[in-house]
């Protein structure tokens, strides 16, 4: 199996599955960020009052005794508060200008980020800066520092738990958001390339039917996604074109076929009409005869146009509410005195209105052809019969006739363009008829039968 070669990045980046994830991770991120950010701000500048006025209250005492006894005082309250030592009291630290380390309970300065303006501030003291006996890990501490006169410092730092158990919150939740935004990405990016890979086979199917191929059929998973769903559709398309192209060729090769004769026929009785001179009876029988082929050759192309319209769909702009008991009393009346004339009996039951959306021409001109094929089959005596049915949702059009009826194994054949029976050789007619009642049929999305009627011949039409 040929292994699919994902899409390169820029191409990726186009899908609307990463732009999405990037648009949503860029909104997620920015709005958690801001909440970050002020949470962060409020956790590193908002400080408990209590301890802030101990820390100023510390660093005060230490600002005395400097005024009192300069910086061995500074260094003695430093070491006597690092002797009275307590989890609650400061973590105090007294350093000389160059650095290093006078009195106090952590062990270095702990970082340059400690402002020295006499102002309370948090920050993380690292380990390496707290004795093991004090704290054994970083602590997030309420800090204040103040520089002296002699460019000593001092730096008093209280733990605060709390504010430390806020700070891990923090940036946990950072990390937390980092990852929703790295799987947000990634998620895109994965479905970026499936919905890629989906799309490139559905091209690659596309182009082979683009160059000719109308039995390809796009593919179909067992997912039942949108795809899938996009592609039944299409197939559904490709299946009625593929139908209609081929009802194009089918029509092209039977009408060269079928055609030729008539064509060859009407022109060679005008050329033998012209090999001599005749009389101006004969002329005239000659071209009688030439317009009756003419006639027929114009009802076949008139039929073959109407199929084609009706397997189109271009004539449902002309459609509305027809009532086809009406529809069918009328039809009945137009062959009533040609079934009169080759002594048939025509009945019509049709007296109950029976409303359908639809054609009204196209109904006609159906109905019509299963009319005229009875009228054609039916022997002198016989009996043709219309009726119209309204049922339970759906409308029923039943014609039976007396004739020879067309036998089961040809009943599906028959409503193939320029079929005849054997027996109707000799029948006037060009094989379309049925095949334009069936192309009605499909467009109005009724349901056609053909049937034995004991005897003869019945056909339904069943409209929704």
């Amino acid at each position: 199996m040929k292994r699919l070669k994902l899409p390169p990045l820029p191409r990726l980046l186009h899908t609307t599955a990463v732009r999405l994830a990037l648009r949503y991770a860029l909104v997620y991120a920015g709005v958690l960020g801001l909440l970050l950010l002020a949470f962060l701000w409020s956790t590193q500048r908002v400080t408990d009052p209590e301890l802030a006025s101990e820390l100023q209250r510390e660093l005060a005492n230490l600002k005395q005794a400097e005024a009192e006894g300069g910086g061995p005082a500074v260094a003695a309250a430093v070491a006597q508060l690092q002797a009275d030592h307590d989890p609650d009291e400061p973590w105090p630290l007294l350093v000389a200008a160059s650095g290093d380390k006078l009195a106090g309970t952590l062990l270095r300065w702990p970082s340059d980020q400690i402002v020295v303006d006499d102002q309370v501030h948090r920050a993380w003291i690292e380990d390496k800066a707290i004795p093991p006996e004090v704290y054994d890990d970083d602590a997030y501490c309420s800090v204040i520092a103040h520089r002296f006169a002699d460019g000593s410092r001092v730096l008093l730092a209280q733990h605060d738990p709390e504010a430390e158990e806020l700070r891990q919150i923090t940036e946990h939740l950072t990390e937390a958001l980092s990852a929703v935004v790295v799987l947000l990405l990634l998620m895109g990016v994965g479905l970026g390339r499936t919905l890629l890979r989906r799309m490139d086979e559905l091209g690659r199917d596309a182009e082979r039917i683009a160059a000719g191929d109308l039995s390809q059929r796009l593919p179909v998973s067992t997912r039942g996604d949108e795809f899938d769903a996009l592609s039944l559709r299409l197939n559904a398309m490709l299946e009625r074109i593929e139908q209609l192209v081929r009802g194009l060729r089918e029509v092209t090769d039977n009408v060269a076929h079928d055609l030729r004769s008539p064509l060859t026929r009407l022109r060679n009785r005008f050329e033998v009409t012209l090999l001599e001179p005749r009389a101006d009876t004969e002329y005239r029988q000659s071209l009688l005869r030439g317009i009756e082929d003419a006639d027929g050759l114009i009802k076949t192309f008139n039929a073959l146009l109407g199929i084609a319209q009706a397997e189109a769909g271009s004539r449902r702009a002309q459609w509305a509410k027809v009532d086809l008991a009406a529809l069918a009393r009328d039809v009945a009346e137009l062959y009533g005195p040609l079934a009169e004339e080759k002594g048939q009996v025509l009945q019509v039951d049709a007296k109950e209105p029976a409303p359908i959306d639809g054609s009204r021409d196209l109904l006609a001109q159906a109905l019509g052809n299963l009319l005229d094929n009875a009228v054609k089959y039916t022997p002198a005596g016989g009996t043709i019969r219309v009726q119209i049915t309204a049922a339970a949702g759906h409308v029923e059009l039943n014609v039976t006739d007396s004739g020879p009826g067309i036998p089961q194994a040809e009943r599906q054949r028959v409503l193939e363009r320029f079929v005849r029976l054997e027996s109707s050789r000799h029948t006037p007619g060009n094989g379309l008829g049925l095949s334009l009642v069936q192309a009605v049929c499909k467009l109005h999305g009724a349901e056609l039968l053909l049937d034995d009627a004991h005897p003869g011949l019945r056909v339904l039409i069943r409209l929704a």
